[in-house]
């Protein structure tokens, strides 16, 4: 350059510049399939069945599981999980080194029929 310009600063509304952390890099995925009844007792009870599988994920997963109906119990194939339920929502905190996929069970005691039990949806943490 052979003429100097004095720099001219100018704020422009509705425009970000930035440098972002780990911009591109994969942060896994994780999925929850509902499959349907697993086990039936009593005369509506029973148990359903679900798998979470993932890739890409390192850390501890919490995983939160809904459905159409209050959650009894729950279980899983691997003994490292950490489970729980409140209401419809079923909670499952594990390493990303746990068993993949991930056999879950989702137990109704309380008389609704196994039958009408649905997965609303899912969303999961990692720490």
């Amino acid at each position: 350059m052979k003429m100097y310009k004095k720099p001219i600063v100018t704020v422009d509304a509705g425009l970000a510049e930035g440098v972002y952390a780990a911009s591109g890099a994969s942060k896994g995925t994780l999925n929850v399939t509902y499959h349907g009844v697993w086990d039936r007792w009593g005369t509506n009870g029973g148990k359903g069945l679900a798998m979470a599988d993932w890739s890409g994920i390192d850390g501890t997963i919490t995983l939160n599981v809904t459905f159409n109906d209050t959650v009894d119990q729950v279980e899983t194939d691997d003994a490292s999980v950490q489970t729980s339920c409140s209401g419809n929502t079923a909670t499952f905190t594990f390493a990303s080194t746990a068993s993949n996929p991930l056999t879950i069970g989702i137990h109704l005691n309380h008389g609704t029929s196994i039958d009408d039990l649905k997965m609303t949806g899912f969303t999961y943490s990692v720490n």
